[in-house]
């Protein structure tokens, strides 16, 4: 308790005494520059119910926008990621094949990723994760994502952070969008959209699909010459019904299908993988006391299923559904105090048959529950401090009762346009099914991780807005963390080894951040991660996150109607079970001309300087690619 207390001290310290040291400024001005978020975009969309200004200012928190995905012809979801710090990705195992994300050192599990209030977690995988990779990028408006313990409205099991994506709402009658594309690898990506409002319905659909002749997922330098395909589509709609002035109802569903062709790390294989993701959700949102309570609550089923083809498979898959009820609130209890509350209940199921990885092994079919509560209360006891508290308490049909906790400050320095900002928080994240009840390497006696974390952190806003800057440092451990290790096998229908509760980690680290327009037509994004994570037993590294990454990227309008980009990216060197990857350091160039007013013609060259390097040893990356491309609008 005496080390909880000291570390929660430490983590609040800075924001809670340097207002002291600046009570010179003006409370007035600092209200009128105070930044809530880093980058400089779009307007926010409106708040959701259950979410507190304060505990929002309070959390270290970036953001990539529409503008900047479609400047940077981003179509993949992972792409749009690494252009915020602290978070690292896998590398990508296959043409086409998704990556797996972690925050601030912590694994996949900890990290949530919610699509307009759909929690997107497979959960027939191993951390119960989802996957990043192709994704219709032309539907989504905003994607945020808030580093470190997040366990109010999102959940308790959100240790490293939360992805938060919100897609784009109908803004005329009737609108539309169309693109296609076709470059390297016989790659051709098309996607078209159509919405429309009037006084009291709106509605979006839209559609996305890529076919790739691929490249050898075997590194051809290793001696791959197998090309490894693969295609691709997805279709989403959203409609919304204003059924009173205060009332309004939402429906949305997405769908995906991948097939995609992949090879072991020492050698080409034929093994192929099918997948399919259905996400659906039906939910409202309530304004009642002229706007000062707010309500929302939805309902939300999901179903991801894999099978798998080729040497020592015969058709195996896998199966995860999850349904999700929730509902949160905020009530303005005054122009100062903001309280927001809610409650969520979850179920998840796998089934899983694999006759070819594990013949004599009986199939798996498991399910579980969890149920929470939370309260998170904001303060904003002068006008250019925020102040938030958020206490969650979860129950899990395996593991019991369990409450999570975060602390926040914030104090923005009007004269200087400086904030500075500090959190606290803790998270708890159980194992998942695969991990407790694959036939295989499954251990019903597995303990949930444990993590707690704190930050402290500033910004800095100059020249009116056109140059902001962040620096934060963190610092972040886990107990009972769950890997797979090796052991001998046992019996005849397994290969030996299991997930186990192996040891403690501590992560800390150093993210930096940077957005510019020194002219009307020049801007800048860049952003750094320093992160050093250790087995706290052993006192290793852990190799698998970098020391180092990095990403900047420089956008040129050199005429009004025609705009150019150059994209840096940097990561050291990593290791993982397969070996270990050098440092490598790649550049994207993009280019793209307004033909007409609706008419766009764009293409861009990935890996520009052809450079040979590894994500994950064995397994190939692109070389030097060309795409181009026409988007229209109507």
């Amino acid at each position: 308790m005496r080390n909880s207390i000291i570390s929660l001290f430490r983590g609040i310290a800075p924001a809670l005494f340097l207002p002291a040291l600046c009570a010179a400024s003006d409370p007035a001005d600092a209200q009128e520059v105070r930044l809530d978020r880093l980058p400089v975009g779009a307007p926010a969309p409106a708040p959701t119910a259950a979410e507190v200004a304060q505990d929002r200012a309070t959390a270290a928190a970036s953001e990539v926008t529409a503008d900047e995905i479609r400047q940077q012809q981003i179509n993949r979801l992972d792409d749009a990621l690494r252009l915020v710090p602290g978070l690292t990705l896998s590398g990508r195992q296959a043409p086409g094949g998704a990556e797996t994300l972690s925050i601030r050192g912590l694994g996949p599990r900890n990290t949530r990723v919610f699509i307009d209030g759909i929690e997107m977690s497979d959960t027939s995988q191993s951390q119960s994760q989802y996957p990043m990779g192709e994704f219709a990028t032309g539907d989504i408006e905003r994607i945020e994502v808030l580093r470190g313990p997040q366990p109010g409205r999102f959940g308790p099991d959100t240790g490293g952070g939360v992805i938060d994506i919100t897609t784009k709402r109908p803004t005329e009658p009737l609108a539309g969008t169309a693109g296609a594309e076709y470059g390297a690898d016989d790659t051709w990506r098309g996607n078209a959209s159509v919405s429309g409002l009037n006084d009291r319905l709106d509605y979006r659909l839209s559609l996305a699909g890529t076919r790739s002749g691929g490249y050898s997922d075997f590194s051809k330098e290793r001696g791959g010459v197998e090309k490894d395909p693969f295609r691709q589509w997805s279709a989403a709609g959203r409609i919304g019904l204003q059924a009173t002035d205060g009332l309004r109802l939402d429906a949305t569903a997405r769908y995906q299908r991948k097939h995609l062709t992949y090879d072991a790390d020492d050698r080409d294989v034929d093994w192929s993988r099918d997948e399919t993701e259905r996400f659906v959700r039906v939910g409202g949102r309530l304004d009642s006391l002229g706007g000062r309570l707010v309500h929302g609550f939805g309902i939300a089923n999901s179903l991801v299923t894999r099978r798998y083809r080729g040497e020592g498979t015969k058709d195996d898959t896998y199966d995860g559904h999850k349904t999700r009820l929730d509902y949160g609130a905020t009530a303005a209890l005054s122009d100062t105090v903001t309280l927001g509350y809610g409650a969520d209940a979850t179920r998840e199921s796998m089934q899983q048959h694999t006759p070819g990885f594990a013949p004599l092994a009986p199939d798996m079919d498991s399910h579980t529950w969890r149920g929470g509560a939370f309260a998170t209360a904001g303060v904003t006891p002068l006008p250019a401090l925020d102040l938030s508290a958020t206490l969650r308490g979860d129950r899990h049909s395996a593991f019991g009762g369990r409450g999570t906790w975060r602390l926040g400050a914030a104090y923005t320095v009007g004269a200087s346009g400086t904030t500075l900002r500090s959190s606290y928080g803790t998270a708890w994240q159980p194992p998942s099914l695969y991990e407790r009840f694959d036939p295989c390497y499954g251990r019903s006696d597995l303990r949930p991780e444990r993590s707690r974390g704190w930050d402290a952190g500033i910004e800095q806003s100059l020249f009116g807005g056109g140059l902001t800057a962040g620096a934060t440092w963190f610092q972040a451990s886990t107990r009972d963390q769950i890997d797979w290790v090796y052991s001998p096998p046992s019996g005849g229908a397994c290969s030996g080894g299991g997930y186990v509760n192996t040891s403690r980690t501590r992560a800390r680290g150093l993210e930096l951040e940077l957005t510019a327009r020194p002219t009307a037509t020049i801007d800048l994004r860049a952003a750094y991660t320093w992160q050093d994570v250790i087995d706290a037993d052993s006192r290793e590294r852990i190799r698998s996150r970098p020391l180092h990454q990095g990403t900047a990227v420089v956008g040129w309008r050199f005429r009004p109607d025609a705009h150019a980009s150059l994209g840096l990216r940097y990561r050291g060197v990593t290791a993982g079970y397969s070996g270990e990857s050098d440092a490598f350091l790649t550049a994207d160039l993009r280019l793209s001309y307004a033909l007409t007013e609706n008419l766009t013609l764009q293409g861009r060259v990935e890996n520009l300087f052809d450079r040979r390097y590894e994500e994950i040893r064995g397994h190939a990356t692109p070389g030097r690619s060309g795409y181009a491309g026409l988007s229209a609008r109507f």
